[in-house]
Order: C-alpha cells, then structure tokens, then sequence
C-alpha cells in the first residue's frame, strides 16, 4: 500500500500524498508546533455473527509526531500566502467552468455558506483513513445546500460538482472552514510521520524556518523601527512573526534616514528585485514626505509603500514649542514609531526642525529612548501594557501584505489551474 501522509482539519483530510508524492505543506506551520497528533488506522480480524465468521474492521489511533496548529491562526498564515476569500471563490469560477456547471445553479456563496455553518463533527467517525473533501462535499454539503431543488438533473450536478471540490486546492478549502466558529477551534494536523519513518523523507523537510520566498522583507527608516517592529510581532501575532523578516542591524543600519530610505527604494525598482518588500515611512512630517514622493514610483506588484497610520489618540496630543504648551495634532507631523508604544498618562512632543516639503514643523517624543526601554523589556504579552497603538500598526502591515500576496495569487491563477 505504501506509506501515507494526510493534512486534515480533525478528521476532514483536505490533501494527501504517498511515499515520495506530497506537497509541501511546511508554509502552514512553525517549529513549534511539531506535536504527538493522531494518525487513524484500519485494524482487521475475525468476527463472529449469526454462527459465522466474518472479517471486521475497526479503526485505532495511534499517537505520533505531527505538525498542528488551530485553524483559527492557520488562516492568518494562509492569507499571508494568498489564500484568501476572495482567491477561494476565483478558483471556485475556473473549476466551475472546467467542469461545466452553472455557478448559477451552484454559486459560490451557496459553498461558503454551508461550510461557515456546517456540524464540522458529522465527518464520518467509520472512515478509516479519514474523509476527503470529494466525499465530504456528497455526503454533507450538497443536500445541505439545497441544490436538487434548483437543478433539472441533481444527479449530473452533483457529480460534476463534486468532481470539482475534489480539485478545489486544500487550502481554499481551509479558507472557507475557517469562517466556520466550531472549525476554527480544530487543529489542522500534518501527519507526516509514517512516510519519515519509512525513509521517504527527513525531517527537516516537514520541521523547518519558512522558506525565504513566502517571507516579506520590511525595509523602515532606521534600527529602532525595526528592532521595535520585530519585538511587537513576536509578542502580539508570534504565529505569525516568521513571515516578516528585517534587514540585517548587526553591521549598523543602512538605510537610516527618509532620504536615503527614498533612494533605496528606487534602486530596489531599477534591479527588478524579487523579494516581496515593504517600505514603512514614519508618521511624521520628514517621514510624510518622502511616502508621498515614494508613491509616485513605478513600484512593481511586489513592492508596497507604507506610512504608519494616522491614529485618533495623536489629535490632540502634548506639544511644546516656540508658542509654549498646547495640544496639537502630531499626525503626519510627529509621530515616530515611539509614539505607539505605551506612553502612559502625560507623554509630550518637543517641535524641532521645519520641513520645506510639508511647510510643517518635525516633532519628537521626549524621551522615547525609555519608552523603547521599557517596551523591549518586556518577554511576553502583559495585559498591563497597553498593546493598542502598535496592534494598528501591524494590522496595517500584514493587510498590506496581505493585499500583495492576494494579487500575485490571482495573477497566477490567472494563467494556470489551482492545483
């Protein structure tokens, strides 16, 4: 028979491979997550019934080494890689024509609905290797969908139909589960076991760093944005960290400064460079500037420029100046990367230089070397800590990326099939 490898959400396999055939599934999983996860088995012996011997099966378990991870953080990593709703349901539209049923009769809506709301705790408990999704979609979905009362033939539908989820990729699938609230809380597992120990593969092939090419490089004015950057990740969206790595600060940064920063960017465009890349401005006025000069660019698709976000709490925030103590909004003026960390009651901003381009004064936090001080401090989340600024700057960060990696996804659906 060989030997198996199964990706599944609980009992639902969503792909599968044999011996050497499989696809890597790593992208979905960190180091961290390699745990026992049950492996599902056939056992076969004799039975006696009505005086007569008959062959009976029976599933057992078995615990062994496996990546797992909730779906409900899976998905965050999967729209990292492109897999959002959005790409689900253009995948959905090339399957429908390949397998020439009406989206009409059978829309996307319709599969995204049932999957959202779908008793993911129906899948068959007797299935000994598990269920796919081919099998899935004809035992559960199509009669909970309603579609034979919407076609003249439900039969030839629901064969068409299913052939297609049977092709539907494994993580459009996972997509579309993970609005379900019940199927959020079920691990997706990785069992790879059986094909290691078989000597079809190492380990280092399933436990191992996120290939550099799903990572987003984010390029930032200087050291102390990055360094405060990386820190937030690791403490707010750690399932997540990995994705976004940092130019290299051990030698000193390169790249310090709007100017230079500016210049950067337009050589990274004349190259062609592949890497995906973020260029983050600060919120400030020097930082404003050279955002609105960036834009102008010819940034190809794998290029985003971003500023740090305007924020309600930096309306009317503590200045001093030459006009003495006032409020004032320091969006777009004054707002370096210190200024989402926790300020605590009183924080103030200190106006200094005056910048040409913005007909504006540049601010600076006073003594936002303490505030980086006790940020960096801290080793792991603290509901004492007030985390709200800095989530609005990370949210906007993996949207961005999000919004890239989406895009590149559906150019390349575009001119080949999804699976």
């Amino acid at each position: 028979m060989g030997s198996m490898i199964h990706l599944a959400v609980g009992r639902l396999e969503v792909d599968w491979g044999k011996n050497s055939g499989f696809t890597d599934h790593s992208a979905l999983f960190q180091q961290t997550d390699l745990v026992q996860i049950p492996y599902y088995y056939v056992g076969q012996g004799p039975s006696e019934i009505d005086n007569k011997v008959e062959e009976k099966y029976e599933i057992f378990t078995k615990y062994k080494d496996g990546l797992s991870k909730p779906l409900g953080q899976v998905v965050d990593r999967l729209e990292l890689l492109g897999y959002t709703l959005r790409q689900a349901r253009s995948e959905f539209d090339f399957l429908s024509e390949f397998n020439s049923f009406s989206t009409y009769e059978f829309p996307f809506e319709a599969l995204a609905a049932a999957l959202s709301t779908v008793d993911v705790y129906e899948i068959s408990a007797d299935y000994g290797d598990g269920e796919d999704f081919g099998d899935f979609f004809r035992r559960h979905i199509f009669d909970r969908i309603g579609l034979a009362k919407f076609v003249k033939d439900p039969d030839e539908v629901k064969v068409a139909a299913a052939e297609a989820m049977e092709n539907l990729s494994p993580y459009a699938i996972l997509r579309l589960l993970a609005e379900n609230p019940d199927a959020r809380q079920l691990p997706v597992n990785w069992q790879f076991a059986d094909v290691e120990y078989a000597g079809w593969a190492k380990r280092a092939q399933f436990v191992k760093d996120l290939d550099t090419e799903n990572r987003f490089l984010i390029v930032t004015e200087g050291s102390s944005d990055a360094g405060i950057l990386k820190h937030a990740f690791n403490l707010l969206m750690p399932h997540i960290a990995d994705f976004f790595q940092f130019v290299d600060m051990q030698e000193g940064y390169p790249f310090t400064g709007t100017g230079n920063l500016y210049r950067f960017t337009q050589g990274l465009i004349s190259i062609g460079i592949q890497n995906k890349v973020i260029i983050l401005y600060d919120n400030d006025a020097e930082g404003t500037a050279s955002y609105v000069r960036s834009l102008k660019l010819n940034l190809p698709h794998n290029m985003r420029v971003l500023k740090l976000p305007d924020l309600q709490d930096f309306k009317r925030f503590k200045t001093i100046g030459p006009h003495g103590t006032r409020l004032a909004n320091i969006n777009g003026r004054a707002a370096a990367i210190e200024c989402y960390l926790d300020l605590g009651s009183d924080p103030i901003v200190r106006w200094n230089n005056f910048n040409k381009d913005t007909q504006d004064y540049q601010g600076e936090l006073v003594g936002k070397t303490e505030f980086a001080r006790k940020f960096y401090d801290l080793t792991s989340y603290s509901s004492e800590y007030d985390f709200r600024k800095l989530t609005r700057v990370l949210q906007h960060i993996v949207f961005s990326c999000v919004e890239m990696r989406e895009a590149l996804a559906l150019q390349q659906l575009g001119s080949e099939p999804p699976w």
